[in-house]
């Protein structure tokens, strides 16, 4: 057990689309392995409620609750938190009514000692929100689930002019994160996918490790129909544990799948070079992303192939 004074709560900034939910509750459920009592409230800006102290999520508030309100939730609450702001909520707040989100802000940066920046490559952050336009899922939760929406054999086309404009809500993004929070941690969304626990020890300064890694890829296996019994009592008591963290209101929902490999992504969209000369142009008026070239493609369907392969 970790003595209080070092325990902290922790922020995750994302546009949504770059691995933000898989990462909370990554974080909440590695944390929980060191037997710290981690809330994960997911997103601040959509519904929260608080009983005996402690805040969590309760989405059915949606976007009645004012600025001062969830700051007022921030200030008298004292459990331990792992949360996120989306980038999106704010906008999709601004539309119905004008709010001082300055103090939301500030608020975030006092009771937030570590707030995660949460990065991915504008393509495939973009292009991944092409085939969510289609498919209507932001995330999967079970193999049926993953398998009904993202079964083999989908080709289509995606919408090119969606694709442009979350390349440019990416931008808005980082100048968003960037101007308004005090970042401690970048946490690069390939990264988190290849050694999850490597990026949960560099966010929390703790050594231990866990099964995340395996639970997800053979959670994903699953859904591709290859199966596997490796490590099965350890997945099962991971299993356990995520279920019991959901049923007691620490984690809002279980843990996401996978959706799409780049090797999927390129099967699938049928505009695909289409989508990679739009991003090329749009990456090269500015200075913040490199282009995208076969070779980098290549490179990504051979990195993610060691990660999700049935070995």
């Amino acid at each position: 057990m970790y003595p209080v004074e070092t325990r902290k709560n922790y922020l995750v900034l994302t546009p949504d689309g770059v691995g933000s939910t898989y990462l909370q509750r990554a974080l909440t459920v590695y944390l929980q392995f060191a037997e710290l009592d981690y809330w994960n409230t997911h997103e601040l800006l959509n519904g929260l409620a608080v009983e005996d102290g402690s805040l969590y999520k309760d989405s059915t508030h949606e976007y009645t609750q004012t600025v001062e309100d969830i700051c007022n939730k921030l200030l008298i609450t004292g459990n331990f938190l792992v949360s996120r702001i989306a980038h999106y909520h704010v906008l999709g707040r601004q539309k119905l009514r004008e709010e001082n989100y300055a103090d939301l802000y500030k608020e975030c940066n006092r009771k937030f000692s570590t707030i995660i920046f949460c990065a991915r490559d504008p393509f495939e952050y973009a292009l991944s929100w092409g085939i969510r336009k289609n498919s209507g899922k932001l995330n999967v939760y079970s193999v049926a689930e993953r398998i009904e929406t993202h079964g083999v054999g989908v080709k289509e086309p995606i919408d090119l002019d969606h694709f442009q404009s979350k390349l440019d809500q990416y931008a808005e993004y980082e100048y968003w994160a960037e101007d308004n929070f005090t970042i401690k941690h970048t946490v690069n969304y390939d990264h988190l996918h290849r050694n999850v626990d490597s990026v949960l020890q560099s966010i929390t300064g703790m050594q231990h490790t866990t099964f995340l890694q395996q639970y997800s890829r053979l959670r994903y296996l699953a859904s591709k129909n290859q199966y596997t019994g490796e490590l099965l009592d350890d997945i099962c008591e991971m299993h356990n544990m995520i279920d019991r963290l959901h049923r007691t209101k620490r984690l809002p929902t279980t843990m996401p799948l996978k959706m799409n490999t780049m090797a999927n992504k390129r099967s699938r969209v049928t505009n695909f070079d289409q989508a990679v000369e739009t991003y090329n142009n749009w990456a090269l008026k500015g200075n913040r992303h490199a282009i995208v070239t076969e070779e980098i493609i290549s490179n990504k369907i051979d990195t993610e192939k060691q990660i999700y392969a049935d070995r």
